[in-house]
């Protein structure tokens, strides 16, 4: 082998083990504004697949709790966004509004429950995950959320954001956006480099708690902060084989703008294989063994800079169609703080697509 062919053949290996090192193991579509199908700004937290083309998406800042329901249709080859088509709002119609006449729940997440043909939503602004129709209306019905979750507990406005359920594993699952003061100070200019620890809470097909777990998130930055800084879970996604998929998302807005991003990854764990914890032992004082094992599905980062303005705040995570070779789809979707900014700094809705690879189906 000549020394040429060696040395190319050495960066082959060096380029493959680097790629394999770098767990990227889903292939990233590139994100698409809604408003490409005159779809209107507004600040979308949350996702959830009704079957079908059809979906259901919760707003955090709308004047009734609710949720709006759309179509997306994926091509069945590439799982490019083909046409997104919004059907209308469905709200609560006596919701309980704050001072801005804005609904006091803070709907966050959102999860389709087969067995009732309902949807659950996360609220931030009460803790609770209420039971609605798809007109809308609430059924009475709620998870029973274990008193470590209760609104006086958390970090305010960093609650309940995630929320999904399967209906294979029959399993609801949620967490907060960061850590609970009584586990430790959140990741963020006051403990920079600290390390979110959160814990992963279970329901069953009754609403009732059945597990929780222990998840230690990446580290967060360390320093040079700026004008805002937001590190946490917002989305949960379950796979119909028992894993469980967790976005981390760490969204930097810096003085002026420019050089601000948004470094989102995908972990996926195994709850069977993983530890169950009890509401009462600190995280900071758990066991480090006893945290959920977890491997990075994919990562991806959106920026404003002179050169790029992809940057876009992902909240909400959830299945899309599976393909026709089998593979599985993710959708995500983008805050865009009902298109905050002005000039150049001014935020679009997105949707953007991830394929697992065979090996993930």
């Amino acid at each position: 082998m000549s020394i040429t062919k060696k040395a190319f053949f050495l960066l082959s290996v060096l380029f493959l083990t680097a790629f394999a090192a770098s767990g990227q193991r889903a292939v990233e579509l590139k994100q698409a504004p809604l408003s490409r199908w005159n779809i209107g700004t507004a600040n979308y937290s949350g996702i959830t697949a009704l079957g079908g083309d059809r979906y259901a998406l919760v707003s955090d800042k709308e004047p009734a709790d609710g949720f709006f329901l759309f179509h997306i249709v994926q091509d069945s080859l590439s799982g490019e966004v083909l046409d997104v088509r919004m059907e209308g709002f469905r709200g609560n119609p006596s919701p309980e509004l704050d001072a801005q006449g804005m609904s006091v729940r803070d709907c966050e997440g959102v999860a389709w429950f087969p067995p009732a043909s309902t949807v659950f939503v996360s609220g931030e602004g009460d803790q609770q995950i209420l039971e609605y129709r798809l007109d809308g209306t609430r059924t009475g019905r709620a998870l029973q959320v274990p008193p470590v979750f209760a609104r006086d507990r958390i970090v305010p406005n960093y609650g309940f954001e995630a929320l999904t359920y399967s209906p294979e594993t029959h399993r609801f699952w949620t967490t907060t956006e960061t850590m609970l003061p009584a586990d430790g100070q959140a990741a963020g200019p006051l403990c920079p480099g600290a390390q979110n620890l959160l814990r992963i809470q279970a329901f069953d097909d009754s609403l009732s708690p059945v597990a929780q777990y222990a998840y230690r998130m990446d580290r967060g930055k360390s320093d040079d902060f700026g004008l805002m800084y937001v590190y946490g879970v917002p989305a949960l996604a379950a796979l119909p084989d028992g894993r469980l998929l967790v976005l981390e998302r760490e969204a930097d807005v810096s003085n002026g703008y420019l050089s601000s991003q948004v470094v989102c990854k995908i972990f996926e764990v195994l709850p069977r294989e993983s530890w169950q914890i009890d509401s009462h032992t600190r995280l900071s004082a758990l066991d480090p063994n006893r945290f959920m094992v977890k491997r990075l599905l994919a990562a991806f980062t959106t920026r404003f800079t002179p050169f790029s303005r992809s940057f876009a705040n992902y909240e909400g995570m959830c299945l899309g169609r599976r393909l026709a070779d089998g593979r599985q789809t993710l959708l995500l979707v983008s805050d865009s703080q009902g298109g905050y900014g002005r000039g150049p700094f001014h935020l679009k809705d997105y949707i953007k697509v991830l394929v697992l690879s065979d090996a993930e189906r």
